[in-house]
């Protein structure tokens, strides 16, 4: 059994039952490692908290624009991803950049799955987009895949943002982007910034080693607010996008097999898990419910 589904398991008999007595994430890892004896990292615990929070047949709950844990009672709504980005914290640089990088690909139609803020990780990239079986968006947010193409695989694109402030951090955040892209059929790096030396030097760098980079030039903190982006129909955002100036310097190689099996990083099977399930329902639900950015 994988850890996901342990904590579906043990969770109900480890969280307080009303939202007033929530508990903080450490002392619910503390509860989980006691329960699981098992030894995993604080950031997989607390990225598998916030990916479950957002599933509709699990108990875990979160407070509403704060923070704890709590048990779900049935028919309590899930939050959106605006929610979720409406608060304080949110209106950091890196939320916003965050939030463009959504906007930026669900606009074009792809699905996107974003990961938790909380910690830089290594084993996870910032957000992945999903590329589906053929198909149709349809008028109630849902995409309806084609019966005969649902025996085919969705694709992958791990992507990790930098705000590209200087040299050393990209070229951090360009490793990282391409460690934590060795199970999908492509990576790329996403820079929100303006320094011109800075995007050449990463460009260098994805041509080198088959990465993507796609450049935004603008200052991270003239974006608008994280939930505001987020909260944009497709068209406002479409045209948003359309006066930001963009620049793609390398293309992402696409690999026919991953470098990496995807079932060897626990971090990454909560994506392969809601991917697959979609397949086989033949729908997807809307971006918002499937989305955990904190």
């Amino acid at each position: 059994m994988n850890l996901h589904d342990k904590l579906k398991e043990i969770l109900p008999a480890l969280l307080p039952p009303r939202a007033e007595d929530a508990i903080k994430g450490t002392e619910l890892i503390n509860r989980v490692r006691g329960a699981l004896n098992e030894s995993y990292s604080d950031g997989t615990l607390r990225t598998q908290f916030s990916l479950l929070a957002l599933e509709e047949d699990t108990c875990l709950a979160r407070v509403p624009g704060g923070q704890g844990y709590y048990l779900r009672s049935n028919g309590e709504p899930l939050p959106s991803l605006p929610e979720l980005m409406h608060d304080t914290q949110a209106d950091a640089p890196l939320h916003r950049a965050i939030a463009l990088a959504v906007r930026l690909y669900d606009t074009t139609g792809l699905s996107v799955f974003a990961y938790p803020i909380a910690e830089e990780s290594w084993s996870h990239p910032d957000l992945v987009t999903v590329q589906w079986p053929s198909g149709q968006w349809e008028s109630d947010g849902c995409y309806r895949m084609n019966p005969c193409d649902r025996e085919r695989s969705a694709a992958y694109r791990a992507v990790c943002v930098s705000l590209g402030d200087d040299e050393d951090n990209v070229r951090k955040d360009f490793f990282r982007a391409l460690s934590c892209g060795e199970w999908a059929e492509e990576a790329e790096l996403l820079l929100v910034g303006n320094n011109s030396e800075v995007a050449q030097h990463a460009a260098r760098l994805g041509s080198l080693y088959g990465v993507g980079v796609r450049i935004i030039s603008s200052s991270p903190e003239m974006l608008p607010h994280a939930d505001k982006l987020l909260r944009m129909d497709a068209e406002e955002a479409q045209n948003f996008l359309a006066h930001l100036p963009q620049n793609t310097c390398a293309v992402p190689k696409r690999r026919a097999h991953p470098l990496r099996h995807a079932e060897e990083l626990p971090d990454v099977l909560p994506v392969l898990q809601w991917t697959r399930q979609c397949v086989q329902r033949g729908r997807v639900e809307a971006y918002e419910r499937r989305v955990a950015v904190n």
